[in-house]
């Protein structure tokens, strides 16, 4: 029996979609597009902290943080293209891999972000020098003393605190606020267990790529202790100053208080289920998740008051 073969007819939208799905993936690795999703959620719950009346500002604030993270992550894989190249989690990404040149990723990165720091600027000149702030210490503080010292991640951490400011000045709010310093606080704390696990679980890579980590004084189990400690810690701080204002009604500082406990008894669950390192991806996944429902709840509140 002969079997038929696709005709051309068929085969062309196959081959465009292939082509546009790789697109996609391309332009989603190149500018880290989950991280920079989850980087304008930060920004929004702040906006949403200073108040629960969107208007055009939060259109710009969302267009451009997400430009300015975008090249900024654009900027990132072109300053380590070399030592992402020596590393098995990044050395597909499109820089190393030859898919993107480096004189296209910086002329995309520097669009991006000019494009996004004029959006900002829309805001105000806080957002906008916020926004310049978290890029460079982004790129040039975290990046270039990754190898230098395990302290790195300080203002690695800070990058993640940056965004829910950018998001309260955008709205008109000061970033002296107590209440916005310390919801950027929490999320200052809750990135560096985030990078203690990814540190866990890519220990050859980073050691061979020449970063100096923490690795290097304590070992896995350490870690973990250490990582959980550090989350239990920051759970309660955020607890304690939520349930001292007015950032969450008693509903939902109910639903938050059995969310975190939930949270806590099931991330000790994941991280300590084994010694292997791939065993941390788990607890991974879900302290991640966790950050993102936290800011989901923050944003609700706010909503259910405009409401």
């Amino acid at each position: 029996m002969m079997m038929s073969t696709p005709s051309s007819n068929t085969l062309k939208p196959l081959m465009k979609k292939n082509r546009a799905t790789g697109i996609f993936s391309t332009f989603a690795g190149l500018v880290k597009l989950k991280l920079s999703m989850a980087v304008v959620l930060s920004a929004v719950t702040g906006y949403f902290l200073y108040h629960s009346i969107p208007d055009k500002s939060l259109l710009f604030l969302i267009t451009g943080v997400l430009l300015l993270a975008s090249g900024s992550a654009v900027l990132n894989q072109y300053t380590e293209r070399k030592t992402d190249a020596l590393m098995e989690r990044t050395k597909n990404r499109p820089i190393p891999s030859g898919i993107v040149s480096e004189k296209e990723a910086i002329l995309f990165s520097a669009l991006l972000m000019v494009t996004g720091c004029i959006l900002l600027f829309i805001n105000g000149v806080m957002p906008l020098l916020l926004g310049i702030l978290t890029v460079l210490l982004y790129n040039l503080f975290y990046t270039k003393l990754k190898k230098v010292t395990m302290l790195a991640i300080i203002p690695g951490a800070l990058v993640g605190a940056i965004p829910p400011l950018i998001g309260f000045t955008s709205a008109g709010g000061s970033f002296s606020n107590t209440k916005i310093i310390a919801f950027a606080g929490f999320m200052f704390l809750w990135q560096l267990p985030h990078f203690w696990l990814i540190i866990i679980r890519y220990r050859n890579d980073y050691n061979s790529a020449g970063f100096a980590t923490i690795t290097r004084y304590l070992n896995d189990l350490q870690i973990k202790y250490l990582v959980f400690g550090w989350v239990l810690a920051s759970t309660v701080y955020l607890i304690s100053f939520f349930s001292l204002t007015e950032g969450l009604n008693k509903n939902m500082f109910i639903l938050f208080s059995f969310l975190n406990f939930t949270f806590i008894i099931t991330f000790y669950r994941l991280l300590f289920a084994g010694k292997a390192s791939r065993e941390t991806k788990s607890a991974f996944i879900l302290i991640n998740s966790f950050s993102l429902l936290i800011m989901i709840l923050f944003i609700a509140a706010s909503l259910l008051k405009y409401i």
